[in-house]
């Protein structure tokens, strides 16, 4: 393991050199903790450092890691190491023709034996025996094979059986339960991933008349020694944790110990983003953790994420860390026409649900007016909910005052207010991540380390997402041209995601225009932005022209466009949407424009059968502009339309 290690003195210490890949890097990680290295030093720790070997530094992959070697005597057993690493490369044995054949036979005669007590297991259940008999002969086929769950089911039917004909006294039942624990570990040395026998450990726990949760919990220390991956272990250890009520800052430190040894350890960065907000939840309810823990933690990670830039576990977890504050549930825009109301919601959330807790509310001149909401996109959970109104409200001279309030329990949230000359009433979407200037000035400092990172690692994806996401933490609008280089770029590192980039290149393109245009303009041009996606649409329910030539979106982002309610006018024109599946009903839309597409088959038109007010469609330079019967299709299902393809039918 060490053969490829040199010693030099830097600064009158000693040092030990490491090329790539010869030294586990949890030593490069514990040694940066120890000493407490900040990550924007490494650069300058590495190129300081690596200046007295003669290996070249193209960048972090090809740098050695230096480390003192008074340190590595104190952290390191390298005896133990070099030991461990010379128990490969053993050589195979080969075997014989006689060998195979005997191999053979005897796992036959083990095959029959298994068949057979399978046989007789299933035989004593149907008939009912449940008995001593049946515990043997399902524990020793569970031995063999801890996978098969019905097995697991006869035993528990037998344990159950024994507890309620009272054929066993509590201690009897307890010295069974620990037998049970025992069989279990033998059946998880076999398959310590075996969903069946922790599902069944999990069950005699919680049936036993005293569990051993402390017993339980060493198991599991155990288990994630022997493999950290262990995501059963792992998802028992929550189990056991939950049940003996173990304090969340034992289990805190438990995560901090796994890291430290292995900063590649996905299981305990995920398990710690869900202890950090019982520990330390933010009083404002906005952040995830505490800002002082939340800078903390970004250090921490930003040290583990920098040290290897190619492993994909603390750069998730740094994910978490960045997401944006949750915007609080408030009316978005209110549309009022002469026979219906439109109300979009910043949250997606139910309001026809009887346990649902949020509820919307109209009022008229101040009286409550009965209504029965309808989402848009036909599901429970909706952003945008309509209700029909009488088409004699809104007619003649009189002054109407019109309130649409939200209320969450007996709670108001919010409520908009309009009157006959104003129909309409909309809120400014909030794009910007809301970090306070202290956490803002830690993410700055990152940025500037992914920065440095970049410059030695340039196709570096997890360091280019990272920092794409720093800049719109920091400042989007600042950062925006830099932020869009970024994402093209990715695209072309990481081809196999490019997918993922091109939608979120599409979300921050389509928050910019939002960005741009005022929140009640009624004409929206989204045009030749690149888009492969559609986000945020509640916020285009007042929209009456929405302009969506020259993108790239297909077919399945039609479902999107269900909050346009509004909308009379949609240019869909140059694109790559092939088929109207999912074309929402659209009660307002009176002209559509579907040119330069892939439509292929005269039948989609049927589609658009909900959006009853349709009086054009253009479905010009589409392959089914020439096909014979589009004129009748449109004719039979689309009985409004007066022009296709800009010529009347």
């Amino acid at each position: 393991m060490f053969e490829n290690t040199k010693k030099c003195d830097v600064q009158s210490r000693q040092y030990l050199l490491f090329q790539e890949n010869t030294i586990p890097r949890t030593f490069i990680f514990s040694y940066l903790a120890s000493t407490n290295l900040k990550s924007q030093n490494l650069k300058q720790f590495f190129q300081s450092h690596g200046a007295h070997h003669q290996w070249s530094c193209k960048g972090y992959s090809t740098i050695p890691y230096c480390l003192p070697t008074c340190w590595l005597q104190c952290h390191v057993d390298i005896s133990d190491q070099i030991l461990e690493f010379n128990m490969h490369g053993r050589v195979k044995t080969k075997t014989n023709a006689e060998d195979k054949e005997a191999k053979r036979k005897e796992k036959e005669k083990k095959l029959k034996l298994y068949q057979t007590g399978i046989e007789k297991a299933f035989t004593k259940r149907k008939t009912g025996e449940y008995d001593e008999e049946s515990l043997a002969i399902s524990a020793q086929l569970l031995t063999a094979n801890p996978d098969i769950t019905t097995l697991w089911n006869i035993r528990r039917e037998v344990l159950l059986h024994f507890k309620d004909e009272g054929q066993r006294t509590e201690d009897d039942l307890q010295q069974q339960m620990q037998a049970e624990l025992c069989l279990i570990e033998q059946c998880l040395r076999a398959n310590p991933k075996s969903y069946a026998a922790w599902h069944h450990r999990r069950w005699v726990l919680d049936n036993m008349p005293i569990p051993i949760w402390k017993q339980e919990l060493a198991l599991c220390n155990k288990y994630l020694d022997l493999d950290e991956r262990n995501l059963h272990c792992w998802d028992y250890r929550r189990f056991v944790v939950e049940r003996s009520q173990v304090p969340a800052a034992d289990e805190f430190e438990y995560t901090s110990k796994k890291i430290l040894a292995n900063f590649s350890n996905y299981s305990s960065w995920h398990y710690r983003s869900r202890l950090l907000p019982l520990i330390y939840p933010d009083p404002m309810g906005k952040l995830p953790i505490q800002e002082r823990k939340h800078k903390e933690e970004l250090e921490i990670v930003q040290n583990a994420a920098f040290t290897d830039p190619s492993d994909q576990s603390a750069w998730f977890y740094q994910r978490w860390l960045l997401g944006r504050t949750l915007q609080a549930l408030r009316l978005a825009q209110v549309h009022v026409s002469y026979d219906t109301v439109c109300v979009s919601l910043t949250h997606s959330v139910s309001v026809i649900c009887d346990k649902s807790k949020i509820r919307l509310e109209l009022q008229l001149n101040g009286d409550n007016f009965p209504t029965t909401w309808k989402s848009t996109n036909g599901q429970q959970y909706s952003h945008v909910w309509i209700s029909a109104l009488p088409k004699e409200l809104l007619s003649g001279d009189k002054t109407l005052a019109i309130t649409v309030s939200l209320h969450s329990g007996s709670s108001l949230v919010h409520y908009m207010s309009l009157n006959s000359g104003k129909l309409k009433a909309s809120t400014k979407p909030q794009f910007s991540a809301g970090f306070s200037e202290g956490i803002t000035s830690v993410l700055q400092d990152e940025l500037d380390s992914c920065t440095q990172l970049l410059d030695l690692e340039p196709d570096s994806k997890w360091t280019l997402l990272t920092s794409v996401l720093l800049m719109q933490a920091v400042d989007r609008h600042k950062y925006q041209e830099d932020t869009l280089a970024r994402l093209s770029q990715l695209i072309q590192v990481d081809p196999h995601r490019s997918g993922y980039y091109k939608d979120l290149w599409s979300r921050y393109k389509m928050e910019y225009a939002f960005d741009q245009n005022n929140e009640l303009d009624q004409n929206i041009d989204l045009s030749c932005l690149n888009l492969t996606a559609l986000y945020h649409c509640h916020y285009l329910s007042c929209v009456h022209t929405l302009d969506l030539s020259n993108n790239n979106l297909s077919g399945h982002s039609l479902s999107q466009l269900h909050p346009l309610q509004c909308c009379q006018v949609l240019k869909l024109d140059s694109n790559n949407i092939a088929n109207l599946h999912g074309m929402p009903a659209l009660m307002s839309l009176q002209i559509l424009s579907l040119r330069s597409n892939v439509i292929n088959i005269p039948d989609e038109v049927k589609y658009l059968e909900p959006c009853i007010c349709l009086s054009s469609v253009d479905l010009s330079d589409n392959p089914t502009e020439k096909d014979e019967m589009l004129q009748e299709l449109v004719k039979t299902f689309l009985p409004s339309v007066k022009m296709l393809n800009t010529c009347p039918l």
